[in-house]
């Protein structure tokens, strides 16, 4: 019974890693730039992301997903360095901090240029990624800019067979050993955006044939299978140092669900913001970050279980940490990821 137990519980991870694969997050709203490869280089400065996210504590072999992202602009000159700074108080003497880079509604024609790698470990099972991304960004109006990109890279799925411990240590189901398969990845995106609202449309793993490197045990069949993301979020300014900004995301990942997130953040003084998310039928979140100096800013999210592993699952925690790099004209706030 125990052994059956056991079986029942690999398949359960199994399915959704052959379904899904790609990590789930509740931070994209800190780093879109993980959903759509058409944000390299959206900024005047280097940003660079590192996070983790413990998904479902408290439940042995529940995911743990870590990942580094950087990506940067090329021809696209700081238009801000040479004008006032802002006060250095916590309340900015003028009235957004970014105000003065915000004076210019478009982003100069520029390409954009990036890279992310991601670990992804549920139980036996774990995904690595790393893919290149590419962006080319053009104003369309005196206020709203366009880009498009692409990612292009690598996909490992592993199972470590050393991990999988079964009541009969004789059984030949399962072998000991590691089972490796790479494959390359592919995928595309859009984004529309300016200083008040942002809409994009994004697919990654658009290779879904199997995954074609085979070493050790052949038991594993794992499939790349296709996701598809749509963003929208508008800036709704209150005050002269507060505003809302609600946002949705859809996820369709077949066969899998489609997953629909509703959020709202409050940004105060462009340096503390929070906000909830609501994941239907999966979870509700609390997030919170702080832009420290102009250039570092930490985000960190607590995800409340709403499905059926509620009774079984403390939550999920994630953090990230951002660096904005070369960042000339001292943003204090993203001029657009906020």
């Amino acid at each position: 019974m125990k052994k059956l137990a056991q079986l029942l519980f690999l398949l359960v991870l199994a399915m959704p890693a052959a379904a899904q694969q790609k990590p789930q997050y509740s931070q994209y709203l800190f780093n879109n730039y993980l959903l759509n490869p058409a944000l390299s280089g959206i900024e005047s400065y280097t940003d660079v992301r590192m996070g983790t996210r413990r998904q479902w504590v408290g439940i042995e072999g529940a995911p743990v997903t870590y990942y580094i992202s950087g990506h940067t602009s090329l021809g696209m000159s700081d238009r801000n360095s040479n004008l006032p700074k802002a006060g250095k108080g916590f309340v900015p003497k003028m009235p957004v901090n970014n105000n003065r880079a915000n004076k210019f509604h478009k982003s100069r024609p520029h390409h954009g240029f990036g890279a992310m790698a991601q670990v992804d470990k549920t139980g036996p099972l774990s995904n690595t990624s790393l893919n290149l991304t590419y962006a080319y960004h053009h104003p369309i109006t005196k206020r709203i800019n366009m880009s498009v990109g692409m990612a292009g890279g690598l996909v490992q799925a592993r199972l470590d067979g050393n991990a999988i411990h079964l009541a009969n240590q004789n059984d030949n189901a399962l072998q000991p050993g590691q089972l490796t398969k790479t494959k390359f990845d592919l995928g595309l995106g859009t984004w529309i955006y300016s200083d008040i609202f942002y809409v994009g449309i994004s697919a990654a793993q658009l290779l879904t044939d199997k995954i074609s490197k085979n070493e050790g045990m052949n038991t594993l069949q794992q499939e790349l299978q296709p996701h598809f993301f749509g963003t929208a979020g508008y800036r709704l300014r209150l005050r002269y140092d507060l505003s809302l900004e609600p946002s949705v995301m859809v996820k369709v990942a077949s066969p899998s669900p489609v997953s629909v997130d509703l959020n709202m953040k409050a940004t105060y003084a462009n340096r503390i913001w929070a906000g909830l998310s609501y994941r239907h039928g999966d979870a509700m979140a609390a997030l919170a970050g702080i832009n420290v100096n102009y250039i570092l800013d930490i985000g960190y999210s607590y995800d409340l279980t709403t499905s059926e592993l509620n009774g079984a699952s403390a939550g999920s925690h994630e953090l990230i940490i951002g660096l904005k790099l070369q960042n000339k004209g001292r943003l204090l706030c993203p001029q657009w990821l906020w």
